[in-house]
């Protein structure tokens, strides 16, 4: 469809291709919500078709990330094109509930990295603990 440019006026609706990890080169970003803060342009945004590993779940592979906030650079330097917009949103908005109230109390921050940074963070913050445990010793025998 397009091509995003410095002044792309990202809304909620739009999905977008975007500057993929390796193996997820399927994934689409979709706009859930924007937020015009004093402080900024919020966009909430949910991606599907990852494979982000994911030791918590069956399978290990998480195929979707719900929520994350991020600032409108952030999304600008990570989108390609924009293939949809008006597209259904999720039902559930439980994700963006949570960080609105963290927000309003001065507890909830905005991702400033690449949506691929973002994933990357994600699943380091995830990954399964070293098998020699956190201080190097363990109670096996």
């Amino acid at each position: 469809m397009t091509t995003p440019d410095v002044h792309a006026n990202f809304q909620a609706g739009q999905r977008w291709t975007y500057r993929t990890r390796p193996g997820e080169d399927t994934s689409t970003v979709l706009i859930l919500r924007r937020d015009d803060e004093p402080t900024g342009t919020v966009l909430h945004v949910a991606l599907d078709g990852l494979r982000l590993g994911n030791p918590h779940l069956r399978g290990g592979v998480q195929p979707q990330l719900g929520h994350a906030p991020v600032t409108a650079d952030a999304l600008r330097a990570s989108v390609l094109e924009l293939i949809g917009t008006g597209g259904p949103l999720p039902a559930d908005d439980s994700g963006y509930r949570q960080w609105r109230e963290a927000a309003d109390r001065g507890e909830a921050g905005v991702f400033t990295l690449t949506l691929a940074e973002i994933l990357n963070l994600i699943g380091q913050a995830v990954a399964p603990a070293p098998v020699d445990g956190l201080f190097g010793k363990t109670n096996r025998r």
